[in-house]
């Protein structure tokens, strides 16, 4: 669960590739759940304060910022 200190988004990480921003989450935040959502993946609408979704374009690269939820 994420406190007021922790980091909750990683804007700095568009443009970047898949890899690179899921390695970043994991070593910034300790989350394990880190998925990666490529065109038109279907995802739930639920809130998980242990998950990071990382969206990413046909090209691997990070679309939007990822954020916990």
């Amino acid at each position: 669960m994420t406190t007021s200190t922790t980091k909750t988004c990683w804007p700095e990480l568009v443009g970047k590739t898949a890899d690179e921003a899921v390695q970043a989450i994991k070593e910034e935040s300790g989350l394990s759940k880190v998925h990666v959502c490529g065109p038109g993946s279907r995802t739930t609408r639920d809130i998980d304060d242990e998950r990071v979704r990382v969206y990413v374009d046909e090209d691997n690269r990070v679309t939007s910022q990822p954020i916990i939820g």
